[in-house]
């Protein structure tokens, strides 16, 4: 997935994404997230039970049941996702894998590396579900608009 986390946590934060846009007290099964997504089923079951363990979903079993974002959206931030998923410890590890790494006990990598640690930690704090359905809602529109005016659409394409 990246850098900043594994693609079971990419597979998270796309689910809350995508369950910020449903209504509140609406329950979405599994079956139509993991379509919607493009996600393994089986994968997505162990994800949700992680974060329905978590508090930031709730769900209800049984006929009309499933999931929903147990939280506001704009109150889910990125490394809370990340906690619950896969935890936060690596945001801590020694950039050179040596173990001990601190200010006090500073590696060779430690002062490049702890401003990009502060930032990583920064940017998953501060970006919520709320501001990833944003950002997705306002991508599809853009997609949706260049796809309606070709003439618009750049003659240079990079494949």
């Amino acid at each position: 997935m990246g850098m900043l986390y594994s693609s079971a946590c990419g597979y998270a934060i796309r689910a809350l994404t995508f369950l910020a846009d449903r209504p509140v007290r609406e329950l979405t099964q599994l079956r139509d997230i993991a379509i919607a997504e493009d996600i393994p089923p089986a994968f997505l079951g162990k994800i949700l039970q992680d974060l329905v363990h978590g508090g930031l979903l709730r769900s209800s079993k049984g006929p009309g049941g499933g999931y929903a974002l147990a939280q506001r959206a704009s109150a889910i931030s990125l490394l809370a996702i990340k906690e619950v998923v896969e935890g936060t410890s690596d945001l801590e590890q020694c950039a050179s894998g040596l173990g001990a790494c601190s200010d006090s006990q500073p590696c060779p990598q430690h002062e490049r590396f702890k401003p990009l640690r502060v930032a990583m930690k920064r940017y998953l704090a501060a970006t919520t579900v709320a501001d990833m359905a944003g950002a997705l809602a306002e991508k599809r529109q853009l997609l949706g608009r260049r796809n309606t005016h070709p003439a618009k659409r750049s003659k240079t394409t990079i494949d």
